[in-house]
């Protein structure tokens, strides 16, 4: 669709005071504007798939959002994969043409070089203790008690993400009542997780007392990390917390909460876990998806086997 410039001005000015749900379904359907109907049909199919993926407003998607979800493809078939990629390309450009996005984040992911998203993201062991220790400076230094709780919330953040190996959203929808007993430990429920599968994963004893202990007399609809307002922490509010505390641990300011997500996967894999539990407790939508992470950490090569030089 090529855009004069009175297009683009009558555009801008058709969503500039609409509230953001309705100006993104007006940013869309302008998108469409011109487009055969089996074609709009299957664009909007495309575009379902990534706005749920998204999780937020498209106008604060980034790049690392465009990383993550081609490698959400895992387990399609290349062309299906590039479909949906090059679809949520042209969406984020139009909506950049018309002034609705500062800057083409998608400018940046180039389809025939889709990024290797668990090498280039990879947090060993030692890297998750580095966050926590730096999680657990935050914690030490805070004097007022509504500074402690802020900085035992993010501590228990860090611990939950790698350990239940969550989604940014999903941490974000807990209430306590998806947490429940299981003998002298406990079990998250994830309800809604990405294709409508939810989930149950086992946590750990010591973590399991932490979360107890923050819990107190909370009620179960509560958010088990709420935001400072109160309510459910919001998953553009969670990026900055893991960013602040990777930087404080002397790690990538790229770090983010999927970056734990992978490391629980490359983790698990790395200590000998079936494959095939890894799926389940990661939520992924087949073991081709999970497969990933024993590709991109090998535990053997045949190289090994070769005469040293």
């Amino acid at each position: 669709m090529t855009l004069s410039l009175v297009h683009l001005t009558a555009h801008r000015k058709a969503i500039a005071s609409l509230p953001v749900a309705q100006a993104e379904a007006k940013l869309i359907a302008l998108w469409l504007e011109g487009k055969a109907e089996s074609s709009i049909i299957s664009y909007r199919r495309y575009t379902r798939r990534f706005l749920d993926f998204l999780d937020k407003p498209l106008k604060k998607v980034t790049y690392e959002d465009l990383v993550e979800y081609a490698a959400d493809f895992g387990g399609n078939a290349e062309n299906t994969k590039r479909i949906y990629i090059a679809a949520a390309k042209s969406l984020i450009s139009f909506a950049h043409k018309i002034g609705y996005l500062p800057f083409n984040v998608g400018m940046a992911l180039k389809l025939g070089e889709l990024p290797d998203v668990i090498n280039e993201r990879y947090l060993d062991e030692a890297d998750i203790k580095l966050l926590v220790r730096a999680a657990s400076k935050h914690l030490e230094q805070a004097k007022t008690p509504k500074r402690q709780y802020t900085a035992l919330r993010n501590l228990l953040i860090i611990k939950l993400l790698y350990q239940a190996g969550l989604r940014a959203s999903e941490i974000c929808d807990l209430t306590w009542g998806d947490l429940t007993p299981r003998g002298e430990s406990g079990q998250v429920y994830v309800r809604k997780a990405k294709g409508s599968k939810n989930r149950t994963i086992l946590i750990k004893q010591k973590l399991w007392s932490e979360l107890m202990e923050f819990k107190a007399s909370a009620h179960p609809t509560s958010a088990v990390f709420p935001s400072q307002k109160g309510g459910h922490l919001d998953r553009q509010n969670l990026h900055p917390i893991v960013k602040a505390i990777a930087l404080e641990a002397g790690l990538s300011e790229l770090v983010s909460a999927h970056w734990l997500r992978h490391a629980h996967g490359s983790h698990a894999i790395e200590r000998g876990t079936n494959p095939v539990l890894v799926k389940e407790t990661l939520g992924h939508a087949n073991l081709a998806i999970t497969d990933r992470y024993l590709k991109a950490r090998p535990n053997d090569s045949s190289a090994l086997n070769l005469m040293d030089l």
